[in-house]
C-alpha cells in the first residue's frame, strides 16, 4: 500500500480495483497439504535492494564520507597489531578457552559462550583468524553506533564522535588482539540494544532475536545475565505490550535453562558454571571480617586470616601503601595454598561453590556498607587509577608476554587448537609501532567518567525525548561497568564493555529531533 498514489491508496481503501498499471499485491495462502506457501517478497526485497545500494564504496563516501574515512583509519592499529604481536595476545584464560573450543567441553570455571565461536574456527587452527575476526567486530561495534545514531538524526560529526573511543582506544585493540570472550560479549549485546533503538515498536520475531541474543551474551561472559533486566525495564517502559514482551523473555530463558540442563547433565548442577560463589568469596576478602561474620566451623578456613600470604595488619584504607600492597580478590582466589585446593573435595567444583557462596553471602549480609564501598572504591579505581597502570590487568602491549613460561598441560591446549605451542612474543618493527602508538592514543579514565555523568544528566532531562531510548543504553554500560567488580575484581577488560554503550547513550541524550512515538499496545 506504501507504494500507491493517494488517488490509489483511496480506490484501494473503498475496495475498489486499483488504476491500470498498478500490480495488484499477490495473495498469501498457506495450506497444511500437500503444503504449499506463497509469499510476495516484494517489500523485503526492495528493502534489502535499498539497504546493500546505500553500503556501495560509492554511496558509503558520498553519505557517510567522515565516518568512511575514520573506519579506514582505524584498521591500520589494528594491522600494526597483528603484525607485531603472535600468534596473538594470550593470558591465563585464553589457554582454557581454546581447551574448551577444541571439543566444546562445558569447564565448570567459565561458561561456553565464546568456546562455542572458537570450535566453528578450529577447522582453521589460525588464531590469527579468530584475532582478524574481532578486529571486525571492534570496526562493526563502532559502525553500529554510528549507525544508530545518524538513523536517529544525530549529524555525522557527533555520531563519528560516539564511535571513535571504540575505534581507536589502544586497550580496545587490545582486548581484540587477545584470545578473550569480551569484543564477541560488546558486540552481542550492543546488536540487541540497537534493535530496540532502531526499532521502538518491536515485533515479536525482534523481540525473539534480542532474548536469543542476550541469552548467548549470557553464556559468552558469566556476568552477561544481569543486563536482561535492563532489556525487561525498557520494554515495560515502553509498554510494547504482553506479547512481545512474554516472546523476548521466552527467547532469553529458554536457550539458557537448555544450556543449564547441558551443565546438569555434565556436572550434576543445574547452573551455568560451578565458581560464581568462588568468585564472590574472593571479593569478600577485601572486607570480611570474621569476628562479625561469626561463621560456623565448615566455613572458618574460608577467613581472610586463614589465607595464605594474608597481611596481620592490613594498611589503612585509601592509603598509599593500601593502593599498591593490598592484594587483590584474584590473588586470594588463585594462591597455590587457598582452602579449595586442599580441602575434602579440592578443586573447582560443586562442593566448594557451595561452600564460597555460603561464606559469601554471610560476609554481604553481616557487612553490607562494607561491600558496597568496596564495590564503590572498584568503580572509583576504573575511572582514577586505570590509565596507566603497571599491572597486566590494564590491558596494554608489552615486550614480555603476559604468562612468562607455558606450562606443558597449556601447550597441549594450544596445541589442540591451533597447531602451535608458540607464547605471544614480538615481531619488530610493528611492536615498535604499536607501542608508540598506545602512548598518546587511549580513553581516559576522567573523560570515561564525564560520559558517564553527561550521559547521566541529559538523558533525565530529556526523559520525554531521548532519554529513555539513551536509558537503556546507560543501564547496560552500568551493569558492564559495575557486575564484575561487584561479582569478583576489578578488572579493566571488563569495563572496556561499559566504553560502547555510554557514549551511545551520550549521542542519544544529545538528539534534538522528537523521538519516535511508541503505540501502546
Amino acid at each position: 500500500m506504501t507504494g500507491l498514489g493517494t488517488s490509489q491508496r483511496r480506490s484501494a481503501d473503498d475496495g475498489s480495483a486499483p488504476d491500470r498499471g498498478v500490480t495488484p499485491e499477490r495473495r498469501r495462502s498457506w495450506r497444511l497439504w500437500p503444503p504449499e506457501i506463497s509469499w510476495d517478497p516484494g517489500p523485503l526485497a526492495a528493502r534489502a535492494k535499498a539497504t546493500a545500494a546505500s553500503l556501495t564504496p560509492a554511496a558509503l563516501w558520498r553519505n557517510h564520507r567522515l565516518f568512511t574515512v575514520v573506519a579506514c583509519v582505524s584498521v591500520l592499529p589494528r594491522v600494526i597489531a597483528a603484525l607485531g604481536f603472535k600468534p596473538a595476545l594470550l593470558i591465563q584464560d585464553s589457554f582454557s578457552y581454546m581447551q574448551e573450543g577444541a571439543h566444546l567441553s562445558l569447564g565448570q570455571l567459565r561458561p561456553a559462550g565464546y568456546p562455542m565461536l572458537l570450535r566453528v574456527l578450529e577447522p582453521f587452527h589460525s588464531l590469527l583468524l579468530v584475532t582478524t575476526l574481532q578486529h571486525l567486530m571492534g570496526i562493526g561495534l563502532g559502525a553500529i553506533i554510528y549507525g544508530v545514531l545518524r538513523t536517529r538524526g544525530l549529524p555525522a560529526w557527533g555520531a563519528t564522535l560516539a564511535a571513535v573511543p571504540t575505534l581507536f582506544d589502544s586497550r580496545q585493540i587490545w582486548l581484540e588482539s587477545s584470545i578473550l570472550p569480551d569484543t564477541l560479549f560488546t558486540l552481542v549485546l550492543m546488536i540487541a540494544v540497537a534493535i530496540l533503538i532502531v526499532r521502538p515498536k518491536p515485533t515479536i520475531w525482534q523481540a525473539v532475536i534480542v532474548g536469543l541474543l542476550v541469552s548467548w551474551a549470557s553464556v559468552i561472559r558469566g556476568n552477561g545475565a544481569p543486563v536482561f533486566v535492563i532489556i525487561l525495564a525498557f520494554l515495560a517502559i515502553q509498554r510494547v505490550g504482553w506479547k512481545v514482551f512474554t516472546a523476548c523473555l521466552a527467547a532469553f530463558a529458554v536457550p539458557l535453562f537448555g544450556y543449564m540442563l547441558w551443565f546438569f547433565a555434565d556436572f550434576g548442577q543445574f547452573n551455568i558454571t560451578n565458581s560464581t560463589g568462588m568468585f564472590l568469596w574472593s571479593r569478600t576478602m577485601s572486607f570480611a571480617n570474621c569476628a562479625v561474620i561469626k561463621p560456623p566451623a565448615d566455613l572458618v578456613p574460608l577467613c581472610p586470616q586463614n589465607q595464605p600470604g594474608h597481611p596481620t595488619s592490613p594498611a589503612p584504607a585509601w592509603s598509599i601503601d593500601a593502593l599498591l600492597t593490598e592484594r587483590s580478590p584474584a590473588t586470594y582466589l588463585w594462591d597455590p595454598g587457598a582452602w579449595w585446593r586442599h580441602d575434602a573435595h579440592p578443586g573447582v567444583n560443586a562442593y566448594n561453590n557451595k561452600l564460597a557462596t555460603q561464606f559469601a553471602e554471610r560476609a554481604i549480609l553481616a557487612q553490607p556498607v562494607d561491600y558496597l564501598k568496596t564495590v564503590g572504591e572498584g568503580v572509583f579505581l576504573t575511572f582514577f587509577a586505570t590509565d596507566r597502570s603497571q599491572s597486566y590487568l590494564s590491558d596494554h602491549f608489552t615486550v614480555a608476554p603476559h604468562v612468562a613460561t607455558l606450562a606443558p598441560y597449556v601447550k597441549s591446549f594450544e596445541y589442540r587448537y591451533a597447531h602451535t605451542t608458540s607464547n605471544t612474543h614480538v615481531v619488530q618493527p610493528w611492536a615498535y609501532f604499536m607501542f608508540l602508538y598506545q602512548m598518546p592514543v587511549w580513553f581516559p579514565g576522567v573523560v570515561f567518567l564525564a560520559v558517564m555523568v553527561a550521559g547521566l544528566v541529559m538523558l533525565i532531562r530529556r526523559w520525554r525525548g531521548w532519554g529513555v531510548y539513551a536509558a537503556l543504553a546507560w543501564g547496560v554500560a552500568v551493569v558492564n561497568l559495575v557486575v564484575p567488580i561487584a561479582a569478583h575484581e576489578l578488572d579493566y577488560r571488563y569495563a572496556l564493555s561499559a566504553v560502547p554503550f555510554a557514549c551511545l547513550a551520550l549521542g542519544l541524550a544529545c538528539i534534538r529531533g522528537p523521538a519516535p512515538q511508541v503505540r501502546r499496545r
